[in-house]
């Protein structure tokens, strides 16, 4: 049953085939498989496909009524937060697999596929989370812009400490969906929540940006040397600069920059001038000189090596540049 608002699961009165609910919860997450387990309990699949909004934070409840085995077949371009809120799954994921129960949940970050296999009784919360979402609040806790996309690790001890938190806040958040008319359908508090939810998830998961929000919390001396690296970048992006230049204005050796960028920002100087200058072409591209040509952006940002530029501009945005230009 597909409602606009998250209802009473419990008493839902009308429930969806396999090929019903396969073809909803692939609309709304991702393309994946659906095979009915071959142990103990009902023999008969009722699924149910509920989803409502948080901000930009999509939530998701989802189940099946049957045992089954589940395989996302492509991999994913968002966050994917999976909590139960009854029953046990075994998840396959990143290398390695993990339980989803009432003490313990998983989180799937983009480019990750998955197995699992759910218990008859089972059903799962799942908060999609953009990944461009995610971005932009990293950004705004560390105060500057963040590198590589976040990953995180796929198990999620939700029994204790912080997480223990989160899995309260979350059930808070699933309660008041429920009921339809609290604060989660008001903008000004889904929006509140959402960024409670998400400082939650990065300051607490294991994941490549938790050493740098705790070194932003109690503001590290080798972190106020990266901003000063950083301001630098977004001040002289234009000019020839390269890593020494950064260096010397950090007030830092070259490996000790090397280090900073991999351990805060997952990625090094030279990647993450790359990844700016590639930012500003695609802006340009977009929005900027309509007689401006491709090669006219790709040299005003630095890029004296046009070949390399296009294969690096595809890699970053999926699209040649010529093909951005198109859609100005």
């Amino acid at each position: 049953m597909t409602e606009s608002v998250l209802g009473d699961v419990e008493r839902a009165s009308r429930t969806l085939g396999v090929d019903q609910f396969q073809a909803q919860a692939a609309g709304l997450l991702t393309a994946h498989r659906i095979a009915v387990a071959g142990r103990e309990g009902p023999h008969e699949f009722r699924g149910v496909v509920q989803v409502a909004q948080v901000a930009d934070i999509q939530v998701i409840y989802l189940e099946q009524g049957i045992a089954v085995d589940v395989e996302i077949t492509e991999p994913i371009d968002y966050y994917d937060v999976i909590v139960a809120m009854r029953g046990t799954s075994r998840i396959s994921a990143g290398g390695g697999g993990s339980l989803i129960d009432a003490g313990h949940g998983a989180v799937l970050s983009p480019g990750m596929r998955a197995s699992m296999q759910m218990d008859d009784d089972y059903g799962q919360l799942h908060l999609r989370i953009e990944q461009r979402t995610l971005d932009r609040h990293l950004e705004s806790v560390l105060g500057r812009p963040v590198g590589a996309p976040a990953g995180f690790a796929v198990p999620m001890d939700l029994r204790s400490g912080p997480l223990r938190s989160w899995r309260h806040l979350a059930d808070m958040v699933y309660g008041d969906l429920a009921a339809g008319d609290g604060l989660a359908a008001h903008p000004l508090a889904a929006r509140s929540w959402r960024d409670h939810m998400l400082t939650g998830l990065v300051a607490a998961q294991p994941g490549s940006y938790l050493r740098a929000l705790d070194d932003a919390a109690h503001e590290r001396p080798h972190r106020r040397a990266l901003a000063r690296a950083l301001e630098y970048c977004e001040e002289r992006i234009a000019e020839p600069i390269g890593v020494d230049d950064l260096a010397a204005h950090a007030g830092v050796s070259r490996r000790s920059l090397q280090r900073m960028f991999a351990e805060e920002l997952a990625v090094s100087p030279a990647g993450y001038l790359q990844r700016l200058r590639l930012r500003r072409v695609r802006a340009d591209l977009l929005d900027g000189d309509p007689a401006a040509t491709v090669t006219d952006v790709a040299l005003r940002w630095g890029f004296a090596h046009l070949s390399r530029f296009a294969a690096a501009y595809r890699e970053q945005y999926g699209e040649l540049p010529s093909q951005t230009l198109r859609r100005r």
